[in-house]
């Protein structure tokens, strides 16, 4: 009504200055259709305007660093800081959905905030073919570019060339907010690193030296006892078998990001399994129940293999308890082998499989050391594998997939080689 007054009167000015009339019905005609095509951005504007004043959704930058909270940044979850940061931006930004897009960094990824936010496409330009998000922006990385893509306001307005400026700065201080924590992290895990080698050196140089040295003796005057000739060969081997795998743990465990030097060689995986199976002592409440198909040769390094094989088995026995059911299923491909190691216990939660599982120094046990999943993935991978885990959820048991390529005409090649395959991760 204000507008359409207005037009009013001053159509009413013009034509009495043109005319000389002082009322005239194209007056009214002009401040009519005026009105009806300028009611809705009059009405935008109003609305801008009441919010600022009363209910403020614009981004105050120095309100949102506040609350982004730079401070406890790095103090959060190392598991989950991008996301814990996208959701603050979310808050702070009065948006739906965030994400942060690193694919062009080696070995970058996408983080999504919330879990059920859509995907971001593969392939986009600038702001064109953004999908669901409205906004991206770009972020320097060193050399290379990451993005910060947000979806729509939670109020439904479009984004306005105010907003836009804010929101780039904010971006901003988060890309510095980001990188200053996950530095924090790095010196945290390179910390924690140094301790555990530290830690490491103290137990080989004094009580697992000595226990070692004790285990070397007695295997070396077993066959001088009283026992069956058989039992007392079969006793030997395993002690000098654990005695080896103990030392092979400990060198791995002085430094769990050492190269690993893989040989690679065809390998008999059925076998394999088996004796790792048979050679195990296993607690009487733990029934092992095998279905192995007949697979061709695997291209593996039968030691590095059987470190994984063996971890799986102590996880699968500490999950059951030492009372469930472990079941080994080994089936192939054409071209790759998979083997299954499933348990009857206590099953893996949602957020650590998701997240944490295969990460150093990430564990779920009371006093475990989270290195074992963590050098298996980096055994399976430096074979040109994989390991993967799946669970129902806490309670349920869990599944780890071993993938492993078969023995080729390419793997013959390499082994030909002077030089053993090392992994570079």
């Amino acid at each position: 009504m204000a507008l359409f007054v207005l037009v009013l009167m001053v159509a009413e000015a013009v034509i009495y200055a043109l005319t000389g009339k002082p009322v005239s019905i194209w007056a009214m005609v002009i401040a009519g259709v005026a009105a009806a095509f300028g009611f809705a951005p009059a009405v935008h504007v109003m609305q801008r305007w009441m919010d600022q004043l009363f209910f403020p959704r614009h981004l105050n930058v120095v309100a949102a660093i506040r609350q982004l909270g730079v401070e406890d940044l790095a103090d959060l979850s190392v598991e989950d800081i991008e996301v814990r940061l996208l959701e603050r931006i979310c808050k702070v930004s009065h948006r739906r959905f965030a994400a942060l897009d690193e694919r062009r960094l080696e070995n970058g990824k996408v983080f999504v905030y919330p879990d059920d936010a859509p995907a971001v496409p593969l392939h986009w330009s600038g702001e064109k073919g953004l999908g669901a998000y409205e906004v991206c922006m770009p972020l320097k990385k060193g050399q290379e570019e990451i993005y910060l893509l947000l979806g729509p306001g939670e109020d439904g307005w479009p984004l306005d060339a105010e907003e836009r400026k804010s929101l780039e700065g904010l971006a901003r201080f988060a890309a510095m907010s980001l990188e200053h924590a996950r530095v924090t992290r790095q010196q945290l895990q390179d910390a924690r690193l140094d301790s555990l080698s530290r830690i490491t050196q103290q137990l080989h140089s004094h009580d697992l030296k000595n226990r070692l040295h004790d285990l070397a003796f007695l295997a070396h005057h077993l066959e001088s006892g009283k026992l069956d000739e058989d039992d007392i060969k079969r006793l030997v081997s395993a002690i000098g078998k654990v005695t080896g795998r103990m030392q092979t743990l400990m060198q791995r465990m002085s430094d769990p990001n050492a190269p690993l030097h893989v040989r690679l060689a065809p390998l008999d995986i059925p076998a394999l399994i088996r004796k790792t199976v048979s050679e195990r002592l296993w607690p009487a409440g733990v029934h092992v129940e095998m279905q192995l198909a007949k697979v061709p040769p695997v291209a593996g390094d039968e030691e590095l293999l059987r470190g994984v094989l063996e971890n799986l088995y102590d996880n699968a026995v500490q999950a059951m308890n030492s009372d469930g059911r472990l079941q080994i299923v080994l089936t192939h491909t054409k071209d790759r082998v998979q083997l299954q190691v499933s348990d009857s216990g206590c099953g893996i939660p949602r957020d650590f499989l998701q997240q944490r599982l295969f990460q150093l120094f990430s564990t779920s046990k009371e006093h475990g050391l989270g290195v074992g999943l963590y050098l298996s993935r980096r055994i399976m991978l430096a074979h040109g594998g994989n390991i993967t885990a799946y669970s129902e959820g806490e309670g349920k048991g869990s599944t780890f997939t071993l993938d492993l390529p078969l023995w080729s005409v390419e793997h013959e090649t390499m082994a030909c080689g002077a030089l053993p395959k090392q992994e570079d991760e």
